[in-house]
């Protein structure tokens, strides 16, 4: 049996639970999602954009899951405290997959007009939107060969709830609204989450996400986030995976950009199992802009695989793509990116980064780049390095009376250091770059950003 054959089969036999708890827009798109993977399965390793991570092989195990939607049994908003010091944030916390009733304090920093809230919710005060938004940028999704992606049509066939971010046209978010994720349940458990965020004309916000995991049990994340930027919106996405080794995550990123906005991303991985993050960007207005930036700390048998597509479809985009690695131990890191220009896509700007630093001898570091280019007045980079530490800088240090260990600690920083500086928020750059110095001293222990309070 495939893998997603249990999935079909779990549908099959109890899709009026399903569809009894959620909404009307979340279920009319059910049939069509499952009819898909049906067709297509979860990918392999044979699939281009599954080559270095099989879907197939992730979602084979016996996972629990929450279909009769019972509420967690813990208030996160009282369990749970946030670890990032005087950073002013409209706080939401999704547990497992079960958005959690958010306290009247975590919404009054939010403009008029500005909506976080469960899909359930919002189906009731404004259907319209989930009407016009929901799963229309990833129903159309292309692989580079126009394929559909399995894992993001069994999420849309088995997700029963999610949230939503909105934007109203000439909002501007003070502060970033923060999405903390957790796995928490007594059993190995999937769950399957759904974000939509819509940025409405020149509004202007941030949205952080931060992912943890309690216990020792294995957890299975799929979520899809899709997000929508209309003419002269300004979206800064932050997103920090702090979990466990027992922690599989398969999350996937839809953007849709009109004319003059902007849409950045910063994902820094600190600690997990197996990440698989997909990208997919769409740059259908003239001027948009598209700013990716990763940044990956892996040891042990950790592996991370970053796979980004853009599309650039029409004329004076701009797109800038760095990703940077830092793999110990035996860690797996793995990074495929495409940039596709479009005919007619003229006065394109593109520049694409890869690079990986292997501090020991068992890591890996697989890298593909890729331009796909069918206009001719184009200005488009793209490169990668692997490669170990400089051992004159490593000697250089030593020379000058620093301890080897501090040395090798203090070049990964500042290899890391590119990426961070991209983070346009000076409380949570701080925040960063000190989990990423507690992360290389080996003093991160799991779920630090994110604890109980006992």
């Amino acid at each position: 049996m495939n893998s997603h054959e249990q999935y079909t089969a779990l549908f099959t036999d109890h899709r009026a639970l399903i569809e009894n708890g959620s909404c009307a827009a979340l279920n009319a798109q059910r049939q069509a999602a499952f009819d898909t993977l049906c067709r297509v399965g979860l990918a392999t390793k044979r699939e281009e954009r599954y080559k270095y991570t099989s879907a197939n092989e992730a979602f084979a195990p016996d996972f629990g899951l929450n279909l009769k939607r019972i509420a967690p049994t813990v208030n996160p908003y009282e369990a749970y405290k946030c670890n990032v010091p005087n950073l002013s944030t409209s706080l939401f916390f999704v547990v497992n997959d079960v958005p959690c009733e958010a306290p009247e304090c975590s919404r009054a920093l939010l403009p008029e007009g500005v909506i976080v809230d469960s899909f359930t919710k919002v189906a009731q005060t404004h259907p319209e939107l989930l009407e016009r938004f929901y799963n229309r940028a990833a129903c159309t999704e292309r692989d580079f060969k126009q394929g559909a992606d399995g894992v993001t049509q069994l999420n849309t066939m088995l997700a029963q709830d999610g949230l939503l971010v909105y934007l109203p046209d000439g909002v501007e978010l003070k502060s970033p609204v923060q999405l903390v994720n957790v796995s928490a349940a007594r059993m190995d458990f999937m769950s399957v989450r759904r974000v939509l965020i819509v940025a409405g004309k020149g509004a202007r916000g941030a949205v952080l996400f931060c992912d943890h995991a309690e216990g020792s049990n294995n957890y299975l994340t799929t979520q899809v986030v899709e997000v929508f930027a209309d003419e002269d919106a300004q979206l800064d996405l932050y997103s920090i995976e702090e979990t466990t080794p027992q922690n599989t995550r398969f999350s996937t990123i839809y953007v849709e950009q009109q004319s003059r906005s902007r849409v950045s991303y910063d994902g820094v991985t600190l600690t997990n199992g197996l990440t698989r993050n997909r990208m997919d960007v769409r740059l259908r207005g003239t001027d948009a802009a598209s700013e990716l930036y990763g940044a990956v700390i892996a040891d042990g048998k950790q592996q991370v695989d970053n796979n980004i597509l853009v599309e650039h479809l029409a004329p004076r985009c701009t797109s800038d793509m760095l990703y940077k690695y830092v793999l110990n131990g035996e860690s797996r890191g793995a990074f495929a990116g495409k940039v596709y220009v479009a005919p007619g896509a003229q006065q394109t700007a593109s520049q694409q980064t890869n690079a990986n630093l292997c501090a020991s001898t068992g890591a890996r570091a697989f890298s593909q780049p890729m331009l796909e280019i069918y206009a001719d007045d184009v200005k488009c980079n793209h490169g990668s390095t692997i490669g170990k530490l400089d051992e004159q800088a490593l000697f250089y240090m030593r020379q000058r009376g620093i301890p080897e260990a501090e040395a090798r600690l203090l070049l990964q920083h500042a290899f890391i250091n590119e990426v961070l500086r991209h983070v346009q928020i000076p409380l949570l750059h701080e925040r960063l770059a000190h989990l990423v110095d507690l992360r290389f001293r080996g003093e991160l222990g799991k779920c630090k950003g994110c604890k109980m309070c006992k």
